[in-house]
C-alpha cells in the first residue's frame, strides 16, 4: 500500500505522464506499507521512485521532471532514481514490494524484469 492522499498520486502520475511517458515508474521505500526495512512513514519521509527505460535522449525530461516536483506543493521530497544506478540488492527489493506509479515494464528491455516482477496497483492503494 502507498502512503499518499489520491490527490498526491494523481499529481505525480501526471508529471511522470507528461514528462517521461514511456518509462515505468516503481514507488519504493519508506511510503510503502511493509516495506522490508521501514518502520512506515512520517510526515516528512520522501518518496522513492525507480524509474526503467529513461533513455540518453531523457535526459533534459528526467531534469525536467525532477525540477517539477521540486517545485510542486507535494510537502516532502520526491528522489526520482534510474533503476539500472540502484544496487541490485535494492532492484530486487523494488521488484518484490515496490507499487506502480506509471507505465509497464517493457518486454524487450528488461525481461528478468518482467519475470520476477510483481507489481501492485497504486491508485487503490493510496490512503
Amino acid at each position: 500500500m502507498l502512503e499518499l492522499a489520491a490527490t498526491q498520486l494523481q499529481q505525480i502520475q501526471h508529471l511522470l505522464a507528461q514528462r517521461l511517458p514511456h518509462v515505468y515508474a516503481v514507488a519504493f521505500g519508506s511510503r510503502i506499507k511493509g516495506w522490508p526495512s521501514g518502520h512506515g512513514s512520517k510526515p516528512y519521509s520522501d518518496l522513492d521512485i525507480a524509474l526503467w527505460g529513461v533513455r540518453s535522449v531523457d535526459d533534459i525530461a528526467l531534469a525536467n521532471l525532477r525540477s517539477d516536483l521540486e517545485e510542486s506543493s507535494l510537502p516532502w521530497r520526491v528522489d526520482v532514481n534510474l533503476a539500472q544506478d540502484l544496487p541490485a540488492s535494492l532492484r530486487q527489493l523494488i521488484e518484490r514490494h515496490g507499487v506502480t506509479l506509471h507505465g509497464q515494464p517493457d518486454l524487450a528491455q528488461d525481461q528478468a524484469l518482467l519475470q520476477s516482477f510483481a507489481p501492485k496497483a497504486a491508485p487503490s492503494q493510496c490512503v
